[in-house]
């Protein structure tokens, strides 16, 4: 089993490197090729992550019926078909098609469905946390590994081509995922045996604390993502050192993964209810409060510490207060807030700078993150 979710991670790695970061390496090329505005072009990609903020729940509830294998199937077929669709596009009809087809594949595919698989796999509570932890920490890499390699890519062979060899990509994750992850993650027992809940379908209690805290810590990590270089570049740093401290922030998020990867023994409650959003508070308030590029890049370290903690919080604190019977609904749902967030954020955030200014913005969205902190104490630890 401990193979099977280090793949698993592998192929999340791949699919966030091809179907999620991917885009902003082949947005220009985009552009200039299909003679389309940078809005135009750009609004394919939010149509696909609205597509898969809408039909997570769905998902997730083929997952909690031991659909698992059909859904990743169906997932891999719409990212490739997808891509092709992209990579043949002419115009904004084609490309609209493609990306939605895009987005469906990433409700079939990226966390939310492997975190399912992982839970509903693992019995003992600590060896999840640590399987969980194994696949954030692989696909936390997808950044680093798929941006270099895709802008390379489309320097040398051109942006179709490219997207071409993403569908190479996909089949290379789906084949992994067929021969050596899905056999190897069954249901356990625990969650064939269970009887359905009598609330299914509906929010249980703490649901809405649980939204209100994760839909807050995406829309930080939009205002960050968003807003970090333009203020950099007002306060005058040149924009390479802008870049490379922005680049701090995925790097950021590994550490914490990697010290509940490698921990012993039980992992207190406090450490992902609390932390995380401390974290984000934290960073925010050095990035909007000091004028140095490298003391902002500290600010920036320690948010992205509490994103890359915040993202393994999210499917602990679910199956910790509701159990796994109904992981992947109740993941799917709060993932479907945060796919809102995710896709009107960065408009929102540059609205909210252009009326007044990126610090202030930033400040503003450290203090709704410190509103969500008394919600995330009074979570139980468990039901």
């Amino acid at each position: 089993m401990r193979r099977a979710v280090w793949l698993l991670g592998t192929c999340q790695c791949i699919l966030w490197g091809v179907l999620y970061y991917s885009f902003s390496v082949l947005l220009v090329p985009m552009e200039a090729s299909l003679a389309l505005s940078r809005t135009a072009v750009a609004g394919a990609f939010s149509i696909g992550l609205l597509a898969m903020a809408v039909l997570a729940p769905v998902v997730g509830r083929w997952l909690d019926r031991d659909h698992a294998a059909n859904v990743t199937r169906i997932g891999m077929a719409l990212a490739a078909l997808g891509l092709g669709i992209v990579a043949s596009a002419h115009g904004a009809t084609t490309l609209y098609l493609g990306w939605l087809c895009m987005g469906v594949a990433m409700a079939c595919l990226l966390y939310e469905p492997a975190f399912a698989l992982v839970a509903r796999a693992v019995d003992d509570d600590t060896y999840r946390v640590r399987a969980l932890a194994a696949v954030t920490v692989m696909g936390g890499l997808a950044s680093t590994v798929f941006l270099p390699a895709v802008s390379v890519l489309v320097e040398e062979l051109g942006w179709r081509t490219t997207a071409l060899l993403c569908v190479g990509a996909i089949v290379l994750a789906a084949s992994i995922m067929e021969v050596w992850v899905i056999p190897a993650l069954p249901a356990s027992s625990v969650v064939q045996t269970r009887a359905p809940s009598p609330r299914s379908g509906t929010w249980p209690r703490h649901m809405r604390s649980l939204v209100a805290v994760f839909a807050s810590g995406t829309l930080a990590s939009m205002a960050v993502t968003t807003l970090l270089i333009p203020l950099l570049l007002q306060r005058e740093v040149a924009p390479p050192v802008a870049a490379l401290v922005l680049a701090a922030f995925g790097v950021a998020q590994l550490p914490g993964r990697i010290w509940l990867l490698r921990g012993r023994g039980a992992i207190p409650p406090h450490v992902l209810k609390t932390w995380p959003i401390a974290f984000q508070v934290t960073g925010l308030i050095v990035v909007t409060t000091t004028a140095s590029p490298w003391s902002i890049a500290a600010g920036v370290a320690f948010f992205g510490l509490g994103s890359g903690l915040h993202t393994l919080s999210r499917p602990w604190l679910i199956q910790c207060l509701y159990g796994v019977a109904e992981v992947a609904r109740l993941n799917g749902e709060v993932a479907r807030a945060q796919g809102f967030t995710r896709a009107a954020g960065p408009l929102l955030m540059v609205g909210a700078a252009t009326v007044s200014s990126a610090s202030i913005v930033l400040l503003g969205v450290a203090g709704l993150l410190a509103i969500t902190m008394p919600l995330a104490i009074r979570l139980p630890d468990q039901s």
